[in-house]
């Protein structure tokens, strides 16, 4: 039996249980924004995978090597009693394996060509779903009651989380975390509020001024657009061409997103600054 100074308050294992899903969500996102230009569907393809990929890893970081999962270090929780090598095995077994295999419920019914064998495999994965669910409703009216055992993988294999924290500071409430987490939210909001405030297109102009020594054009010339001109702007063979006023060509989308972002905009080769938006005007092919 967990001693009174030990014992760890219901609050707490479950803010433990719902850190760690939150750390489990945070590092797919994390892998789906580093493969998502890998093509499309490859993530899907792979997802159940990676999911237990990442579970395992954060288990033998966590549970393996400490007894305890990150969302309850972050608590100061981990797990008391007997908890062993084998207990922390089966953890992994129950919470990535069980899970695995539930993703890969449908794939494992169509392996077998027998079409009443890949019925009763699916009929089984989706009676053994709904018995979980079952099981984890009641393991958590139970859990309200007595104050053990806040997942079902812990009461099958009697875990019991347990305080580490120094005597007496068990129902300390520790704030760093909270802390930096606000200090952090608050930053992104002044990013996002200042962000659009600044003028990308009229600092890179004037950052460009100052590095970049190039000489301008002060007066109009008179260009004509052939098969071979290229987009000062993007570089590319121009779409609807055209110019404002220097030897130049350009796309009218270049051209216009350009001015209407910076109205000072400077050709990107001679510097020339278009004056005002009559200046912009278009092209015709010539031989």
């Amino acid at each position: 039996m967990i001693s009174k100074e030990r014992y760890v308050p219901r609050v707490t294992q479950f803010d433990a249980v719902e850190l760690d899903d939150e750390i489990v969500k945070i590092l797919k996102n994390q892998v789906v924004n580093t493969v998502k230009f890998l093509g499309f569907g490859f993530f899907g393809r792979w997802e159940p995978e990676v999911d237990a990929l990442l579970r395992f890893i954060i288990w033998k970081l966590s549970v393996n090597k400490v007894y305890g999962t990150f969302g309850q270090q972050l608590l100061n929780v981990r797990y008391g009693g007997e908890f062993n090598k084998n207990k922390a095995y089966l953890f992994a077994i129950l919470t990535v394996g069980t899970r695995y295999l539930k993703q890969r419920s449908h794939e494992i019914a169509t392996v077998t060509r027998n079409p009443s064998l890949s019925e009763k495999i699916k009929l089984f994965f989706h009676w053994a779903d709904i018995t979980f669910q079952l099981a984890n409703l009641v393991n958590l009216l139970v859990f309200l009651t007595e104050g053990k055992h806040p997942t079902l993988v812990d009461r099958i294999l009697g875990l019991q989380p347990v305080s580490v924290a120094p005597p007496g500071e068990d129902r300390t409430v520790g704030y760093s975390y909270m802390t930096r987490e606000l200090l952090w939210h608050g930053l992104i909001e002044l990013s996002i509020f200042a962000v659009p405030l600044v003028n990308y297109h009229a600092l890179k102009r004037r950052i460009a001024n100052l590095f970049l020594w190039r000489k301008k054009d002060i007066g109009s010339r008179a260009v004509v657009f052939r098969i071979g001109n290229k987009c000062a702007e993007c570089n590319e063979t121009p779409v609807l061409p055209h110019h404002m006023g220097c030897s130049h060509v350009f796309c009218f989308y270049c051209i216009k997103a350009n001015h209407l972002a910076d109205e000072k905009y400077e050709c990107p080769l001679c510097g020339f600054s278009a004056k005002d938006a009559a200046s912009i005007t278009p092209l015709c092919l010539k031989s």
